[in-house]
């Protein structure tokens, strides 16, 4: 004792203290039990108990998927999945580019640049990359010449109708528009492969396909697509269903166009629709 005050106690001894807790019966105020601890035992308690849930929570996030769900846990580069599916996503761009590369050339081709792009034989999509586009001289081209060679191939009546619009180079109108029945299936006029297939805001759903002796055969205004850009599609397969698609369309037909070495050719002349 010191001026009336008790000394004040070291913490390892008030850690050592021993504490009785009982455990009283409410009614009759009986002791059901009793426990003898100190506070060090008590931290010692808690602290082991942190511990070991630390190491189940830690074990449960580390060893199953979980972790997945946890932001910026571990390098996603390093998942085998993430691996596989970018390896998938190069690999179809790649293809995405051929055919980016393709389409381009057509479409240079349909509006002006005249390219000579051949497929006599496709035997897979990949035959597209190999494919050298080459710039050709559209006054070299004779009419008579033209007209010889397409005689000789076969073509499949894309849809049984009547024609409304004539074939008209002189107003722009490349091609002719048959009138058919509601949801008429649109075909292909041979074998070839699909090198766009997309809405337009002025034609609608609109498919180009690149024949053999490099025709290509447009179709437009279609309602709905059945086929997509790399597609190989046969003689008389349904790529299309007639509709009124685009802001040129006044009515549900079909305006069909076929191309020759980069110009265009009446289809009357070829095919019979009616």
């Amino acid at each position: 004792m010191s001026d009336g005050l008790p000394e004040k106690r070291k913490l390892w001894d008030r850690l050592r203290d021993n504490y009785r807790i009982s455990i009283l019966d409410d009614e009759n105020l009986e002791e059901v039990g009793s426990y003898n601890l100190s506070l060090l035992s008590f931290y010692i308690f808690i602290s082991v108990m942190a511990l070991l849930l630390s190491t189940l929570v830690i074990s449960f996030i580390v060893f199953t998927p979980v972790k997945r769900l946890i932001p910026g846990y571990g390098d996603i580069t390093d998942n085998k999945k993430f691996i596989e599916l970018s390896k998938k996503v190069d690999a179809l761009e790649e293809d995405v580019s051929a055919y980016d590369t393709y389409t381009a050339g057509l479409k240079n081709m349909l509006t002006g640049g005249i390219y000579n792009v051949s497929v006599e034989k496709i035997d897979s999509i990949a035959d597209l990359k190999n494919i050298n586009p080459q710039i050709i001289n559209q006054d070299d081209l004779l009419e008579t010449k033209r007209a010889k060679e397409l005689n000789f191939l076969k073509f499949a009546t894309p849809v049984i109708g009547k024609i409304s619009a004539r074939f008209q180079p002189s107003v722009r109108h490349y091609g002719v528009d048959i009138l058919a029945a509601k949801d008429s299936p649109i075909k292909s006029i041979m074998d070839g492969i699909v090198i766009d297939a997309d809405q337009s805001i002025t034609t609608g759903n609109t498919v180009y396909i690149q024949h053999t002796k490099n025709v290509v055969s447009v179709y437009k205004h279609n309602s709905v697509l059945l086929v997509k850009a790399g597609d190989i599609i046969k003689t008389g397969q349904a790529i299309a269903i007639i509709g009124n698609s685009g802001e040129m369309s006044t009515g549900p037909h079909l305006h069909f166009e076929m191309w020759y070495d980069g110009k265009y050719v009446n289809p009357e002349n070829y095919i019979t629709f009616n």
